[in-house]
């Protein structure tokens, strides 16, 4: 019955597909800017009967954040200042360009800067987390943190240690940002990384995005001559462009002020995120086309968690382990547990939505995985877990009879024969 419930739920919340999605709002158009949510599930499923917290493991992103860099503010903006010296603006396009000038500004020398809202996001997950699971920060509970060295990254860690001070002064609390952990916090396999410039990656890719390039209703907002625009405009490129500064922008203070939204249609946006979707897959999920090699990229950090967790599991003390990164390590790291079907293989990229692969329910800003640990006593050697992938249930390729919890040694051996075998 319990396990048909969170099922249930399940279904329930991913029910919609992304058109329809995308067309109530807009911003998830923008994936993984989307400025992070919060948690849909408030509701928690009750561990089972005697079952405490005891240890969390944790894999989070960054809070929100400027771009990273300044081409991407700079480029739509030389585009459109480039027509207007021609006088091929409309009066709208002319606007969208003193708004463009105005962002790029703003975002001027804070390339990938933790943004004030990104602050709130960390500080008000590690607050809920602490509110959940109370019994896990009592007293002079263990809290270990790791970040990469961003810093972006580093800050969101403090202000999430910051929040957790505040509501026990107890914790006994160590925070590093060293290169000797990034081979597992960010690893950077150069041999998978060129999977994605074979021909095959590109040709599918490119073939994909040509069936949906249409983007006239922007162009005819923007200019005033169809020709100069054939001529002389990269339409798609222009139009991914300007959907990444509107979307960046309700992560920044500027974006209480300043929005572009209202220059796409919700088709225009639910196409531009059709492709960036079916680039995610391509080059960070489990497809045919990279040999369903790309989720290994998190394979130092998924043996690290279990190795981490075999160990905080023999501890008498409660502990919480923190780790912080980027979104690249977020969603490859959901494909290679399978976390909600993120782990699929999708033969047709036109079947992504349909089989519920979509990326913004995976690493909007402040994205995070825990794995919530519970057990009966302190001699219990093998505990059951649950998921949440941003704060609420999520599913797991394993067996149980107590869902959304798992038994700790189902799960060991399951990652570890997957670890092994790619291994080998």
């Amino acid at each position: 019955m319990l396990l048909a419930c969170v099922s249930l739920f399940t279904s329930i919340l991913y029910a919609q597909p992304a058109y329809d999605e995308i067309c109530k709002n807009r911003l998830l158009s923008v994936s993984n800017y989307r400025a992070y949510p919060g948690p849909v599930q408030h509701q928690l499923t009750p561990a089972p009967r005697g079952y405490k917290p005891f240890y969390i493991s944790h894999y989070g992103r960054h809070g929100s954040r400027f771009h990273s860099k300044p081409s991407m503010y700079n480029a739509p903006y030389l585009t459109l200042l480039e027509a207007d010296s021609l006088g091929k603006l409309t009066p709208k396009g002319k606007e969208v360009m003193h708004q463009l000038d105005i962002i790029r500004c703003d975002a001027e020398d804070h390339w990938g800067d933790l943004t004030k809202l990104g602050a709130q996001e960390e500080q008000d997950i590690a607050r809920r987390m602490f509110e959940r699971y109370p019994e896990v920060f009592k007293g002079h509970a263990d809290v270990d943190a790791r970040s990469t060295g961003v810093s972006r990254c580093v800050l969101s860690m403090e202000y999430t240690l910051m929040q957790l001070v505040r509501l026990n002064p107890s914790l006994n609390i160590r925070h590093h940002a060293t290169h000797r952990d990034m081979y597992y916090l960010n690893l950077q396999d150069k041999e998978l990384f060129n999977l994605r410039k074979g021909k095959e990656f590109i040709r599918q890719y490119k073939t994909f995005t040509s069936l949906h390039n249409d983007n006239r209703h922007l162009m005819r907002t923007l200019f005033n001559d169809s020709v100069y625009v054939a001529k002389c405009v990269n339409s798609y490129e222009l139009a991914e462009q300007l959907l990444l500064v509107a979307g960046i922008l309700p992560n920044v203070e500027l974006g209480k002020h300043i929005s572009l939204f209202d220059i796409f249609t919700a088709e225009e946006a639910y196409r531009i995120w059709k492709n960036t979707n079916a680039w995610w897959y391509l080059g960070w999920g489990n497809n045919e086309v990279t040999g369903g090699k790309m989720p290994f990229l998190q394979r130092n950090l998924l043996r690290k968690m279990i190795e981490q967790a075999d160990s905080c599991i023999l501890l008498p003390k409660t502990n919480v382990q923190f780790r912080f990164g980027h979104e690249t390590v977020v969603l490859p790291l959901l494909c290679l547990l399978d976390v909600n079907g993120f782990g699929q293989q999708v033969d047709d990229l036109n079947q992504l939505e349909e089989k519920g692969w979509i990326n913004y329910r995976a690493f909007p800003m402040g994205a995070n995985l825990q794995l919530i640990f519970y057990r009966k006593s302190r001699r219990d050697r093998d505990p059951i877990f649950k998921v949440l992938l941003n704060e609420n249930e999520a599913t797991l390729p394993l067996p149980t009879t107590q869902a959304p919890y798992y038994r700790w040694s189902d799960f060991r051996n399951h990652y570890l024969k997957k670890l092994d075998a790619y291994e080998n």
